[in-house]
């Protein structure tokens, strides 16, 4: 149990209540004296697991114990009730639950009268369950053994409900099912790569799950030592979370993966082609699913490395400001790269066959701009007439992975010196710019780097965010997100995903790879019409509000969670 504060962490208000605070064994042994209207401290809710919704009955009496272990709960009349909250500035401390039990005036033959039969029996399943949670504090009350067959009398003749009893108390995989869902969600963090945007990405998960009521803590992979891992370990998580983290790979001296020890769900978001990542995808620790930001990739994982994986985008971060200023009309923040060609000259001195697969599969690519990488690579496999293990595909893939990352950077560069030939200045961002041969041009206009909040006031200040995918072919990005979100018209090479959830020209700008000489003339029309580059914005904006902040993502994370567990066979 945890170690109790000095705070009130609910209270309890009823007509003729005279003040009182009830202990945590008063409240364990006695559901009725927890009655009338309950107000709940947000910190006490989200620090103690809030409700435990895999318990189908007396969850806010089930969440008032394990406050109660850590938070004074106190009884109150409803005038003192009044007041408390008023001074506690209850709207945006409090939250207020249903009431936990039926009022004083009804008998117990009433109360039972109204139940159908199915809500006894979730009842007296919740009472298995406290029993199998409290035994060690129910057994130093010395009061045990009669809790146990005051609930086998109720039991009798119902077998199934005597094994789940059994279950509870021997704290079974069963037990845990429902102990789990109160417990934290741990997040790693620690990496500074690409700006520091993996971190900012956990934070903001992070604090949208806190939003959401769920208790969270973090590992901080740069300032922490892996030994204390092992303390991790040892604990009990609703899940593990982590943004391209290798440490789901890591092992203990005797080869087991580390997580192996954790029994709740993993969950690591890959945004990389998944071939990038190849080495960690050929390992497989227990119960790691990989969330990644373009549909195709989950399907190339499940198909090549045989591993659950699913499409969740990374989300955008609404913090918008109405005093935000539009002073730069288009705005990249994407980092510079050279293209294919450097690389490809050198593989043709150093190998000439590959070179002639690699040539023809950078053609290939730039033919069929809709096919995704792996189809390409396939067909041009095919083209040569190689037949291949899926082992085989896999590492041949592997080596020519660098031509995703350089292709998109081809498309970048091409489309940047388009728009700066037709007269549209761009802002970009990074010393990676310093490399770019357009430098020097009066329309490129570079800045430093920027990071988390940094990158949000660009947005801000943007009328249009131009983004060029980095080969996504059915995916969504952060960038497009957090732009609408600070209400930039967004102008992007077109995907399935966002075919299928925007609509050009109402909510967002969508363009071809294969027609860039097309986005000019649409950017000078939104920079001339600001009536309708500034609905476009709002539109996108709303949209983006509703379905792709950081808090939308944390909701469906804790959907896909309940999913996983309720999937698994406890009960036979």
């Amino acid at each position: 149990m945890e170690e109790k504060t000095e705070l009130t962490g609910a209270i309890c208000i009823g007509e003729n209540y005279l003040k009182a605070e009830l202990s945590f064994e008063e409240i364990l042994l006695d559901e009725r004296l927890v009655q009338g209207d309950i107000w709940v401290l947000k910190e006490a809710f989200r620090a103690v697991g809030g409700l435990n919704y895999r318990l189908m009955a007396k969850r806010e009496y089930e969440l008032l114990i394990r406050i109660a272990g850590a938070y004074k709960v106190l009884l109150l009349n409803r005038e003192d009730g009044i007041r408390f909250l008023q001074q506690e500035n209850a709207d945006e401390a409090w939250i207020q639950l249903k009431t936990v039990m039926p009022g004083a005036g009804e008998t117990q033959a009433e109360k039972t009268a109204g139940k159908e039969a199915g809500e006894i029996e979730e009842g007296l399943k919740t009472d298995c369950y406290l029993l199998g949670r409290y035994r060690q504090e129910l057994t130093a009350m010395n009061v045990f053994d009669d809790a146990v067959l005051g609930i086998l009398s109720s039991c009798a003749q119902k077998e199934a409900l005597t094994e789940y009893l059994k279950k509870m108390i021997a704290q079974t995989d069963a037990f845990y099912y429902i102990y789990d869902c109160t417990q934290p969600v741990l997040i790693y963090t620690g990496c500074d790569l690409c700006y520091n945007i993996l971190d900012t990405f956990s934070a903001q998960l992070g604090n949208a799950l806190e939003k959401l009521g769920q208790k969270v803590m973090y590992f901080n992979l740069a300032k922490q030592s892996f030994k204390e891992i092992s303390s991790y370990a040892k604990r009990r998580f609703k899940a593990v979370i982590g943004m391209q983290t290798n440490m789901f790979y890591a092992k203990w001296e005797t080869g087991r993966f580390v997580h192996d020890d954790m029994p709740g769900p993993k969950y690591n978001f890959l945004f990389d082609h998944p071939i990038m990542l190849k080495n960690y995808l050929d390992q497989k620790p227990y119960r790691l699913y990989s969330l990644t930001p373009d549909g195709n990739y989950a399907k190339f994982i499940e198909k090549y490395f045989e591993s659950p994986a699913r499409f969740l985008p990374p989300g955008g971060e609404d913090d918008f400001s109405e005093a935000n200023r539009k002073d730069y009309e288009v705005v990249f923040l994407g980092s510079y790269g050279e293209g294919p060609l450097e690389n490809l000259k050198f593989v043709r001195k150093t190998d000439r066959q590959r070179g002639y697969l690699v040539n023809r599969y950078i053609l290939y690519m730039r033919k069929y701009l809709e096919k995704t990488p792996e189809q390409a690579f396939e067909e041009v496999l095919t083209s040569f007439g190689r037949t291949c293990s899926k082992k085989e595909l896999i590492a041949l893939f592997h080596q020519e992975r660098w031509v995703i990352t350089e292709l998109a950077n081809y498309y970048r560069n091409k489309l940047i010196k388009i728009l700066l030939e037709m007269g549209i200045a761009v802002h970009v961002f990074g010393k990676t710019w310093e490399k770019c041969p357009m430098q020097g041009h009066p329309g490129l206009i570079q800045h430093p780097a920027v990071y988390g909040k940094d990158a949000l006031n660009v947005y801000a200040r943007a009328k249009v965010s131009l983004n060029v995918m980095r080969w996504h072919k059915d995916g969504f990005t952060e960038r497009i997100a957090n732009a609408m979100l600070q209400k930039a018209a967004v102008v992007t090479d077109r995907t399935t995903y966002l075919e299928e959830n925007f609509v050009d020209g109402k909510d967002i700008i969508l363009f071809d790879l294969g027609h860039l000489q097309e986005v000019p003339n649409r950017i000078k029309n939104l920079l001339a019409c600001e009536e309708k580059r500034k609905q476009i914005a709002k539109n996108g904006y709303e949209k983006a509000l509703a379905a792709h902040t950081w808090k939308s993502r944390a909701a469906k994370i804790l959907e896909m969670i309940e999913e996983d567990e309720t999937n698994r066979d406890f009960w036979s």
